[in-house]
């Protein structure tokens, strides 16, 4: 074969021989390698290239303006498009304005539409989901808004089919294929981070760091008649005792109302996670309740767990005056597509249709910070205060239900008795590693740091630096999943780059829309 170039010839210009520093076996400079040897250094290396082409193929592109039915009163190619959906059925675009011209007021509307290849885009939604925010953020503090929304229903499903053809019923969709939750916090600084490969990793649950504690929020649609009557009907509650004649107990210690209602949520929601012939009880790890004595009433409820479930149906009615916030749980807006409110149930009360509940446990990070700080730290004798904590999710395991969680701390502390001079307290900052199991709602301390005093650094550099340690050790432990069950993300990163996406890539199907 013809060489096809100088270089190769040793024409002008050209290197004849390995001078170039070129093995025997590398590509040509200025070559590119062959596809099918791309591939086969992605199953050797575990690492793939960012380009595998020089351009996309024509047959697997598709342009936005082509699929775009023209004559559609709604048309996204004046939207901010996000990308495709997990399962590849959708393309997901939404628009933004703000009110009166005041920008601390803003309405988003998030729009489906159905793709197919060489087809027009199809809007999935004839209304359009919206969130109102008002921005009311300082250098310490910020809103945070989380708005979770039902996928659009496949064309079989038969109760979406009831629901349209309702007379007077202004929602198009049924309960599971057309809900809207949303909800609003506060962080403080240092403001937590979002990390969607982990916070969302479990499915039908996220976790959410508040700054003060770590939600484990849980989302079903159940449908009509699938009540849940309370738990083990066959043991119904032991009569009390009178007084002066206690009746022996057959266990070690009856279960706390915190325990028991943390077993409920993963009763409900995580039942995989149960491991076989598991009895009642909590946690086995370094950090347990300890077993009681057989005469002891009642296991203490732990303090740094709670559990709230709330039910929520498309009922005629309003809400009890009397439901007032607890200050612990996250509040909910849950509505239908139309922005029609569910109402919420009292624990007693009965669902006629679909309802939707909401299961919130919640880790209490200062409790946690006290209790593995005096039981499990080696200078928990010197330790004075601490003035500061930064939470970042290490891990999570959707199958064992395992949240490892990195608390960064800065602290004030005495020095060690070993060292020379004047014994005040200093600033130190360390971290406590702890696993949170979501099946029984308790933790257990994986690892103490030692402290390491703060000379002239400010509290800024300090959290980068940990956070970057954070990074590195997610990085160690990282094992590869494939691309089905990672966490899907789609960001409107370039519209606040000042630029604009050049593909929309659906890397499961081999197929891109070009903008």
């Amino acid at each position: 074969m013809a060489p096809s170039s100088k270089a190769e010839r040793g024409g002008p210009g050209g290197k004849r021989g390995s001078a170039g520093g070129a093995g025997p076996g590398a590509a040509p400079r200025g070559r590119r390698e062959h596809l099918v040897r791309q591939l086969d250094r992605v199953r050797v290396s575990g690492e793939l290239s960012p380009r595998l082409f020089r351009k996309l193929p024509p047959r697997v592109c598709v342009t936005l303006k082509s699929i775009v039915d023209e004559d559609l009163p709604v048309s996204p190619c004046s939207h901010h498009i996000l990308g495709f959906s997990k399962c590849g059925r959708y393309v997901l675009s939404y628009t933004s304005s703000s009110g009166d011209d005041d920008f601390s007021f803003y309405l988003y509307h998030l729009y489906w539409w159905e793709f197919n290849v060489h087809s027009k885009l199809h809007l999935q939604r004839p209304l359009p989901y919206c969130m109102n925010m008002m921005l009311m953020s300082d250098e310490n503090h910020r809103d945070i808004y989380v708005s979770a929304v039902a996928v659009p229903p496949p064309r079989h499903c038969p109760a979406c089919r009831r629901a349209s053809a309702a007379p007077g019923d202004a929602s198009p969709a049924c309960l599971r294929h057309g809900f809207l939750l949303h909800t609003k916090f506060q962080v403080v600084y240092p403001f937590p981070t979002f990390q969607p490969a982990f916070q969302l990793r479990k499915d039908h649950v996220v976790l959410l760091n508040t700054s003060f504690s770590l939600v484990a929020c849980a989302i079903a649609v159940h449908p009509a008649g699938t009540l849940r009557t309370p738990r083990n009907p066959q043991k119904p509650p032991r009569p009390r005792s009178p007084l002066g004649h206690p009746k022996p107990q057959t266990h070690p210690y009856t279960p706390s109302p915190a325990v028991a209602k943390a077993k409920e949520f993963r009763a409900d929601l995580f039942p995989q996670g149960r491991v076989p012939g598991e009895g009642p009880g909590v946690l086995t790890g370094r950090r347990t309740t300890p077993p009681l004595p057989r005469d002891h009433p009642e296991a203490p409820a732990p303090g740094y767990v709670n559990y709230t479930k709330l039910r929520y149906v498309l009922e005629p009615g309003e809400p009890s005056e009397d439901l007032e916030d607890d200050k612990i749980s996250l509040p909910f807006v849950v509505t239908d597509l139309s922005g029609r409110s569910l109402r919420p149930l009292r624990d007693r009360a009965t669902a006629q249709g679909q309802y939707l509940t909401v299961e919130q446990l919640t880790l209490d990070f200062e409790y946690v910070i006290n209790e593995v700080i005096r039981n499990d730290a080696a200078w928990s004798h010197q330790f004075c205060s601490f003035s500061d904590y930064d939470i970042v999710i290490l891990e999570v395991c959707p199958e064992t239900n395992q949240v490892v969680i990195n608390i960064g701390l800065l602290l004030l502390a005495f020095p060690s008795p070993d060292e020379e001079g004047q014994l005040r307290p200093r600033t130190y900052h360390t971290s406590l590693k702890v696993a949170w199991d979501l099946n029984s709602g308790t933790f257990a301390t994986v690892g103490v740091g030692d402290l390491t005093e703060v000379k002239g650094q400010t509290s800024g550099s300090v959290w980068s630096s940990y956070r970057k340690g954070c990074v590195d050790t997610v990085m160690r432990w990282l094992v590869p999943e494939g691309p089905g069950r990672g966490v899907h993300r789609m960001t409107n990163e370039a519209l606040h780059k000042g630029c604009s996406l050049k593909v929309l890539a659906d890397n499961e199907r081999y197929t891109w829309i070009v903008l």
